[in-house]
């Protein structure tokens, strides 16, 4: 259903700048427990993003002008042109379809399909481009009302990362190691 999905990231459009809070938890094969990072996210509009590390460590991320900067604490800041980092293009398509609310832009690289309705949601986005399925299967997005509530963006390797945002990051996690499937479930769990 485009049109749903279409409508539904219409609703969510904010006028940049436009912050907010994040969790994000990271599933790895190669770790034994979850990455778990905590900070703001900040979208200036267009293709212009930062991402605020506050938790365990200290690190800045920013995306402009196709070029990804990244600061931990007081380092010496690495930059590496946009297009070597697939990831980061999607976590920058992600957060621009939750602030941004632009589904055309959206569609250039991904194809959007919606499940759901007004009040409880999930928009999936799927990579069209080789690169970006090299890197990326999927990001879905969990809302209630016109608000994002988390972000699962699903590796081309199986891994997996959930972001909680807005009210969701707000309220934290229940566990320190929260199991996939519960942090799962709590984004797509309409009573909470």
């Amino acid at each position: 259903a485009p049109g749903l999905a279409e409508s539904l990231l219409a609703g969510m459009a904010k006028t940049p700048p436009v912050s907010t809070p994040f969790v994000l938890v990271s599933y790895r094969g190669v770790l034994d427990r979850p990455l778990v990072v905590s900070g703001s996210l900040r979208w200036l509009g267009g293709d212009n993003m930062e991402r605020d590390i506050a938790k365990p460590f200290k690190e800045t991320a920013k995306i402009a002008d196709g070029t990804i900067t990244v600061q931990r604490g007081s380092g010496e800041a690495q930059r590496m042109p946009l297009a070597r980092a697939p990831q980061a293009v999607a976590m920058l398509a992600g957060f621009r379809a939750l602030l941004g609310g632009d589904a055309s832009a959206l569609q250039k690289d991904f194809t959007l399909s919606a499940q759901g309705g007004e009040t409880h949601w999930v928009i999936t986005l799927t990579p069209r481009t080789d690169a970006l399925k090299r890197q990326l299967a999927s990001l879905a997005i969990d809302g209630r009302d016109h608000e994002p509530r988390c972000l699962t963006m699903t590796d081309a390797n199986g891994d997996t990362s959930i972001t909680l945002v807005g009210a969701m990051a707000d309220q934290g996690l229940r566990s320190a190691a929260p199991l996939e499937s519960a942090l799962a479930a709590r984004c797509r769990n309409s009573g909470q």
